[in-house]
Order: structure tokens, then C-alpha cells, then sequence
């Protein structure tokens, strides 16, 4: 028996089963009413504020908030007062001292005699349970690009690196063998949460769609600003580049929206193409351009998000080529000292 099922170990056998609580994915600590000594602690309340057991069973209920005995008192009174429990928020402490925000299930009750302020805590600071949902949505949206992709036509060279685990930039691309067109993407929403990765997806689902319309390239851009246009609010935005690589006739199309440049690399070096074009999310109504450029055998282009782009030293050593810039492209994003999200894709005509 651990020491905190030692505190009841007068109670009946079915009180004793303490380590149920273990199964609960959140802290629960039982307190007494009347002096506030702490009495049971599970196991998820002891990886969050870093106690041992024993060290935990020698605490009371003021050791680990950060409020004063008052404002505790005072909730513990409205937890008994509310019969089908009371919620509040509170600051609470961990061992070496860190102050953090939880949210109190609280509720009281009488166990064997003794009254207790039972409280179910849940972690709501980013280092708690959001911070691994986080990282899962994080992982799922790494998993949703394509794969870097190689044929007798063109090699496919990509990276990306958020800077917080998810990221608002974002790149697709897709190539019908049977038309010999390869249509591409480049995503860079303002800011860095949960919420630009979400309109992210919404840009790419959008692409999706736009690749199907047989329009231009400068009118499917102009329709993925509309549709878009009711996931931005307030001022908010997203940069985008179209692209479109017609192997038949070796031509590339192209239209920005906010994102405006790409790098041509030729024998004579680098080359920085600049084009106009709005920021998507701002004007309902945008007409957008179109460019062209025929390309040849051995000629490659890199297509950007800022987070890259400006990373990347200038002017430009005439020296790069498609494989130095790719390399050095991945000691830029894995170096740490990207303080913005960063994709780029490369793509190398065979």
C-alpha cells in the first residue's frame, strides 16, 4: 500500500482502490476541508508539480497555490456550497518554483467522516496538455506534404521547419503524368499558432480545387482569394504563390499573391524573379497576374516563404547551384536561428 492509501487504510476495501485514480488523465488531489493538509495526490499530480509521494503528503493545500489562504478558503467554501461542484481558475506551483495556470474541478464530500475538497486540475499553460496536442497537430500536419518527388522529366527537392511546432507556412504539389503538368503551391499565413495552420490547410484544400478549374493560373488565384476571403478576419492574411510547369510545352505560369519573388538558377548564376500581387484575404474582389518563362534542360527554380527566402544571404554567391542551395537551405531551417516558419521547394529541370 503507497503512503497516500496509508492516510485511509481505516476505510472499507473499496475506498482503498486508490490507484484508479491513476487512470485519470488529469491531477486529483483530496485535501482536507478543516486544515487543508493535502491527503491523496494521483499519479499525473505528481509528474505535473514534481513532488515525490512523500514529499507531497507532508504539504498543504497552500504550498502549491499561488493565492493567498484567504482566496483558497473562499473557494474551497464555494466547492461546498455547490452541490454539483464548482470550476475556477487559479495559479498553482511546482516544486522548483515555476507559477503556472490550472483550471480547479472542484467539489466537496465526506469520505468516512472526514470532509475532503476533492479538485481535479488540468494543466492550462502550453506545457501542459495543450502543449502535446500541439505537437500531435504538428506532427499530422508534417505527415499532409508530399513527398519530395523524382522523374525522367524533373527532381523535387523540398524543406520546412516551423517555428513552434505548427506552422502557418505551407507547400503542395501535384503532377498529372497524363497532361505532364506540375502544379505547385507556396503558403505563408500570417503568424505562427494554431490558427494560421489551420487556414493553411483551407489554402491547400482550396488548391486542390483550383487545379481542377479550367482557368488560368491568375484567375484560380483570384478564385482561392474569394473563397478564402470568410477565414480571414481582422486584419489578417496569407502570402501565395501559384505555379504551373508544362512539360509538353516547357513553359512555367505563375501568380503571386503576397509572396512575390522565386529564384531562377542558370549557368550564369542565381537569378531573383520579382512580380506584383496583393496579399490573399484583403480585397474580395483582387485581379492578380500572370507570368511566364520558358524553361530548359538543367535550369532549376527554388520557390520560397519568407522564413527561408531572407535567410538566404544577398546577393547571392553565382557559385550556388540547385544542390548547394538545398543544402544550405537545411542549415538554415535546422540551425535554430529561423525566428519565422520556413518552406521552400526546388525543382530541378532534367
Amino acid at each position: 500500500m503507497s503512503v497516500s492509501q496509508g492516510i485511509f487504510s481505516g476505510m472499507c476495501d473499496y475506498c482503498q482502490r486508490f490507484d484508479l485514480f491513476n487512470m485519470i488523465n488529469d491531477a486529483l488531489l483530496l485535501i482536507d476541508f478543516e486544515d487543508g493538509k493535502i491527503l491523496f495526490i494521483n499519479q499525473k499530480a505528481l509528474t505535473l508539480y514534481q513532488y515525490t509521494e512523500e514529499e507531497f503528503l507532508t504539504l498543504f493545500a497552500d504550498d502549491i497555490a499561488n493565492s493567498s489562504m484567504r482566496t483558497l478558503r473562499e473557494n474551497m467554501e464555494l466547492a461546498k456550497t455547490h452541490k454539483e461542484g464548482y470550476i475556477f481558475t487559479t495559479n498553482h506551483i511546482k516544486k522548483d518554483g515555476t507559477i503556472f495556470k490550472v483550471e480547479v474541478s472542484a467539489r466537496y464530500m465526506t469520505l468516512h467522516g472526514t470532509p475532503v475538497f476533492a479538485a481535479v486540475i488540468r494543466n492550462l499553460t502550453f506545457d501542459g496538455k495543450m502543449r502535446e496536442e500541439i505537437q500531435i497537430a504538428g506532427q499530422v500536419q508534417h505527415r499532409m506534404l508530399p513527398r519530395d518527388l523524382e522523374n525522367e522529366l524533373f527532381r523535387i527537392r523540398s524543406v520546412y521547419q516551423p517555428h513552434h511546432y505548427v506552422s502557418g507556412d505551407l507547400y503542395d504539389f501535384v503532377y498529372e503524368e497524363k497532361s505532364q503538368l506540375l502544379f505547385g503551391i507556396m503558403i505563408d499565413v500570417m503568424g505562427h499558432g494554431v490558427a494560421a495552420a489551420l487556414q493553411t490547410s483551407i489554402l491547400k484544400y482550396l488548391f486542390l480545387k483550383a487545379i481542377k478549374k479550367n482557368i488560368t493560373i491568375n484567375d484560380r488565384l483570384a478564385w482561392i482569394n474569394k473563397e478564402v476571403m470568410p477565414f480571414f478576419k481582422g486584419g489578417q492574411f496569407a502570402g501565395v504563390f501559384l505555379f504551373e510547369f508544362d512539360f509538353m510545352c516547357n513553359t512555367l505560369t505563375y501568380a503571386a499573391g503576397g509572396i512575390n519573388h522565386f529564384i531562377i538558377l542558370k549557368e550564369q548564376g542565381p537569378h531573383i524573379i520579382k512580380t506584383p500581387g496583393l496579399f490573399l484575404g484583403i480585397n474580395e474582389d483582387e485581379v492578380y497576374d500572370q507570368g511566364s518563362y520558358h524553361f530548359t534542360s538543367g535550369e532549376s527554380f527554388l520557390f520560397l516563404t519568407d522564413g527561408l527566402f531572407e535567410r538566404i544571404v544577398q546577393p547571392m554567391d553565382h557559385e550556388l547551384d540547385f544542390w548547394s542551395i538545398h543544402e544550405l537551405s537545411k542549415k538554415i531551417v535546422n540551425s535554430g536561428e529561423c525566428n519565422d516558419d520556413a518552406s521552400g521547394v526546388g525543382i530541378l529541370i532534367r
